[in-house]
């Protein structure tokens, strides 16, 4: 089993065991109660045949919050020649802050 942190690693850059091959992104954008919400979707396929999808959804509400809410979601969307599962097949965050504690926790 492998954990999903090792990927999210490569994502942010950071050293990880795995390399991004390749990767998609699509955005899109819409109105909801005057303020504009935004949706970013990135696959990202590594050497090793795993795509880890990252969907980033956020609004422009205006906040002072040091750690503004935004919805940051990892799934496994296959997991290519790994044996065993990767563990969590999905995670979520809702701010920047609580991904970045996480990934430091789990990637010492």
């Amino acid at each position: 089993m492998e954990n999903l942190s090792i990927y999210i690693a490569a994502i942010h850059h950071r050293a990880s065991p795995f390399a991004i091959s390749d990767m998609t992104t699509t955005k899109s954008s819409w109105q909801d109660q005057g303020f504009e919400v935004s949706k970013e979707v990135t696959d990202y396929r590594f050497e090793n045949g795993v795509v880890i999808r990252r969907t980033v959804e956020q609004d422009n509400f205006p906040s002072e919050a040091a750690c503004a809410e935004i919805w940051i979601i990892y799934e496994v969307i296959s997991k290519g020649s790994v044996e065993g599962n990767i563990s969590p097949a999905r995670q979520v965050f809702e701010n920047a802050c609580r991904e970045a504690f996480w990934l430091s926790y789990h990637t010492v």
